[in-house]
């Protein structure tokens, strides 16, 4: 058998996520891939990710792997051509025996847009939130600076998995201009927690409305308690960036 990397993008609002499901109204990522996979090569095939996105949720690039009896030279083109609309395999790989999507990442960076304009965007409705207030970006910045370095992140795990450790390292947390009235908050670390990304944003903008200053987020941060955070922002501003290896 033959390890194999995929490099997946997607627009989360057409699926129910990554992680197969018993039953679910759309499909899910993971799930589409191994029905494909497994008709191609008439056996079933198992393929696991680098982690779990929210339905809703999209990926620039979401990182896969599977072990396959052989790779034809076309298969990116074959799994294309079978793929529905909202997802592509960008890059099909062979790799060593002992990589993992999930266990080989050292990191992963999340990007959250929103559109800040008294009008909505058609065009971006589904792909980034709507906040038709002005946001200020000094004071959502001085917010993002709480979170950098090492902490345990406890107040932003949304209830799901047991995890071994809640403590998880940022060392990006910063909100920029894309372009005109887009704004993005990006955050790069060695690990996220369930929705930890939407719940740190949530309780940015909260703060943002409320005027709060940064010390209040700290104390959240610091009180290990999700009930202290507020709120979670919508999934579909979300975006999985990219997986550091």
């Amino acid at each position: 058998m033959t390890r194999i990397r995929l490099d997946i993008q997607y627009k989360g609002t057409s699926f129910e996520g990554w992680q197969k499901q018993k039953a679910s109204k759309l499909p899910t990522l993971q799930g589409l891939l191994e029905e494909l996979l497994s008709k191609i090569y008439n056996q079933p095939i198992r393929v696991l990710g680098s982690g779990r996105t929210d339905a809703g949720t999209h990926a620039r690039n979401q990182v896969a792997h599977c072990d396959l009896p052989d790779v034809p030279e076309n298969l990116r083109y074959k799994l294309n051509r079978l793929l529905p609309a909202g997802v592509s395999i960008q890059k099909v790989s062979q790799v060593p025996s002992d990589f993992h999507a999930l266990a080989s990442a050292t990191g992963k960076t999340y990007i959250y847009r929103i559109w800040n304009h008294p009008v909505s965007n058609p065009f971006l409705e589904e792909l980034s939130l709507w906040v038709p207030n002005p946001l200020d970006l000094d004071r959502l910045n001085s917010y993002g600076e709480v979170f950098l370095g090492t902490h345990d992140f406890k107040s932003f795990q949304t209830r799901g998995t047991p995890v071994p450790s809640t403590i998880r390292t940022l060392n990006r947390s910063l909100w920029r201009v894309r372009r005109p009235h887009l704004i993005e908050y990006q955050v790069q670390g060695d690990g996220f927690l369930k929705q930890m990304v939407r719940n740190l944003v949530g309780l940015q903008l909260y703060a943002h409305r409320k005027n709060l200053p940064p010390e209040a987020l700290k104390s959240i941060l610091e009180a290990k308690d999700r009930t202290k955070a507020k709120d979670t922002a919508p999934a579909h501003g979300l975006f999985l960036w990219k997986v550091h290896y």
